[in-house]
């Protein structure tokens, strides 16, 4: 029995430094999938994307909400959308500022620095009738007053 158990260990070894040596490392990045399940910043952010999937399960891409006030300051700042969607790709979630119990909407701040300035962005993340994310303001660079409505 034991004999069979150091059979069945060495090759499973090898046969995980085989498929860790491929040109596409398929291993490494299902590992860190695994890993950022735990982190709760991924876990936000991941539903922060604006993607939905359609009848036969396919993901489609679509467009996250503005509001007024984000348009507004999209245009004071100069900045585009993907500029500001950009905030999402390691970012992190500042949970002090977040509101993740409020109902039926909940809103989360994510903070990065894009193209060297610090954005801090935030998101409503609906669950009312179908999800749906709106981006509601954000501050560059820690400036407030922009487009204040």
């Amino acid at each position: 029995m034991r004999r069979r158990l150091l059979f069945f260990g060495f090759g499973a070894l090898i046969s995980i430094f085989f498929l860790s040596m491929g040109p596409e490392n398929r291993l490494k990045e299902t590992f860190y999938a695994y890993l950022d399940y735990f982190d709760m910043n991924q876990r936000v952010i991941s539903h922060l994307y604006p993607n939905t999937t359609d009848d036969e399960g396919n993901v489609l891409l679509i467009d996250p909400e503005f509001s007024t006030q984000a348009e507004c300051q999209l245009m004071y700042y100069n900045l585009t959308k993907k500029d500001l969607l950009s905030v999402l790709e390691d970012g992190e979630v500042n949970f002090e500022l977040s509101d993740e119990d409020g109902e039926p909407c909940q809103y989360f701040v994510i903070e990065n620095s894009v193209k060297g300035n610090a954005l801090s962005v935030t998101f409503e993340l609906c669950y009312y009738n179908d999800k749906s994310v709106k981006v509601i303001s954000f501050t560059f660079n820690n400036e407030n007053g922009a487009c204040d409505f």
